[in-house]
């Protein structure tokens, strides 16, 4: 079986991917290495590529920071097939809002326990419905110390302007968190919220297996 290596978003693990299923393929979900202050995203990702085999083409898959990071991984390794869902491929994607956080960095204010109780209790804003949340908050709650603190800074910072133009882009048209209007050329998940890899999996399936092996 082909391997595609999967990055989850962010505070997420590989049980996000629970009900992704690929034809032929096998999901390698990568474990998230300790970041650390100063880190840009690019740095990041280049803490992943130990768990890579870059001694042939790679597959990968990144949900929302996930794929932020694998924009930056088709930089630095040698690609086959790239596909991001429910993110962004360059920094001109990300709404204003995260412009202004740029200049006004108030993020810097927080911890990760006030992360944490964020999650829990605006987790609906992003699309993870409440019954999710005996499943969520343990994910987040496994992330490394300072782990928020140091990943939000990334992609606040985030300075990528290109982007590969083998990267296919899965996207819902009620994603709130990032606006498929800031988004271009993506394929379209009808009601699909940031948190669509949960409950519009059967549709996001469909696309991956078209995009994976032509079906």
């Amino acid at each position: 079986m082909e391997l595609i290596y999967t990055i989850p978003g962010l505070g997420t693990t590989k049980e996000l991917f629970k009900n992704i299923s690929v034809s032929g393929h096998q999901l390698k979900v990568l474990e998230w290495p300790k970041p650390s202050k100063g880190m840009t995203l690019k740095d990041y990702a280049k803490a992943f590529l130990d768990q890579i085999d870059t001694s042939q083409p790679v597959n990968l898959m990144g949900v929302s920071f996930g794929g932020l990071l694998c924009s930056e991984l088709c930089d630095l390794v040698k690609t086959n097939k790239v596909v991001i869902i429910s993110s962004c491929k360059s920094r001109n994607e990300l709404p204003s809002t995260f412009r202004v956080l740029k200049m006004l960095p108030v993020q810097k204010l927080f911890n990760d326990n006030l992360y944490l109780s964020f999650a829990s209790k605006l987790s609906w804003a992003v699309g993870f419905e409440k019954s999710y949340l005996p499943e969520f908050l343990p994910m987040m709650r496994s992330m490394p110390t300072d782990y928020f603190k140091y990943c939000i800074n990334m992609l606040i910072n985030w300075d990528k302007t290109t982007y590969s133009k083998k990267i296919y882009h899965i996207h819902g048209d009620a994603d709130t968190l990032l606006p498929h209007a800031f988004v271009k050329d993506f394929e379209t998940i009808k009601k699909g919220t940031h948190a669509m890899i949960v409950y519009k999996a059967k549709e996001i399936n469909t696309f991956l297996n078209k995009f994976f092996n032509g079906l």
